[in-house]
């Protein structure tokens, strides 16, 4: 998605100093901020996640994951628990992306 933003000059001319007065430089850099924010809510949310299922299981994911596929047994309980593990481990990876991304954009 690369459209360009276009902002009413009135609303600018308003916001500029506003913003300079809460230290922000202009609109790209509050914009900046709040994503970042925005992003790090979720990375904070899904670490949390993990960090419940370690706690959980006082091991990390791989080792949950290696100990099920050892053992033959189908544990669907602990099968949807290492579903929803990796995917809260894929959106924290996402996350993070995201933030890197934005930072060198």
């Amino acid at each position: 998605m690369n459209t360009a933003l276009t902002l009413d000059p009135k609303f600018v001319q308003i916001a500029t100093p506003v913003l300079s007065e809460f230290g922000f430089s202009g609109i790209q850099e509050l914009v900046r901020e709040q994503v970042m924010m925005m992003l790090q809510s979720k990375v904070d949310h899904y670490e949390a996640e993990i960090r419940l299922y370690q706690s959980r299981y006082g091991k990390p994911y791989e080792q949950v994951a290696i100990q099920l596929t050892e053992a033959g047994v189908e544990d669907f309980d602990l099968d949807d628990t290492l579903q929803d593990w990796r995917f809260a481990r894929e959106a924290a990876e996402l996350y993070r992306a995201k933030m890197l991304e934005l930072q060198n954009a």
